[in-house]
C-alpha cells in the first residue's frame, strides 16, 4: 500500500490523477488515441504489474484474427505484452518489473506505466481494425510497426557556400 501511494503521488507530479480501487489497486483513465482505457497499478509481494484494460471485446468468430494480430505485435515489443481473455475476448496491455530486493526509483516506475500507456496508444487503432474485419492482422500491425521505425524526413536545404 505504501508503494502505491508513492506511484499515485508520483502521478500526480505529471497531472495524472489517480484513485484507489475497491480492490486496492490503483486506477485511473487514461486516453489512447481513438478510445480511453482504464490503466491500473497493482503490486505484488514479487513485482508491480501494470495493465491497460481495453474496452474491446473481441467477437468469437474475430478472436483468431485478433490473437495473430497480438502474437505479430507481441514479437518486436519488449518489456509489455498484449493479451486477450479467452472466456470474453477483452483485451489488455500489460507489463510488469520485478521487485528484488532494492527500492525501485521514480524513473522505473514512470517507465513501466508510460511504456504500458505509450505501446497501448501505438496498437489500439490497428487493433480495432482487426476486430472489426476492416484489416488483416499482418498488414495491421506492419502499419503500425512501420510508422515506428521510419527515419523522419527533414527538407534539407542545398548547400550554397561556395569555395
Amino acid at each position: 500500500m505504501e508503494l502505491l501511494k508513492r506511484i499515485q503521488e508520483l502521478l500526480r507530479t505529471k497531472d495524472v490523477t489517480a484513485e484507489f480501487e475497491s480492490d486496492g489497486e490503483l486506477g485511473f483513465l487514461a486516453r489512447t488515441g481513438p478510445i480511453s482505457v482504464r490503466i491500473r497499478i497493482n503490486v505484488r509481494e514479487s513485482a508491480i504489474i501494470v495493465t491497460s484494460f481495453i474496452p474491446l471485446f473481441t467477437p468469437v468468430q474475430r478472436r483468431a484474427a485478433m490473437c495473430e494480430a497480438l502474437s505479430l505485435a507481441n514479437w518486436q515489443l519488449r518489456f509489455v505484452r498484449f493479451e486477450m481473455d479467452a472466456e470474453d475476448g477483452e483485451l489488455r496491455c500489460r507489463g510488469d518489473i520485478p521487485i528484488y530486493d532494492g527500492v525501485l526509483t521514480d524513473q522505473q516506475l514512470t517507465r513501466l506505466i508510460y511504456t504500458v500507456w505509450n505501446v497501448t496508444d501505438r496498437y489500439a487503432p490497428a487493433l480495432v481494425e482487426v476486430m472489426m474485419g476492416q484489416s488483416d492482422p499482418a498488414i495491421a500491425i506492419a502499419q503500425v510497426e512501420q510508422r515506428q521505425t521510419e527515419p523522419i524526413r527533414r527538407k534539407q536545404t542545398p548547400d550554397l557556400t561556395v569555395n
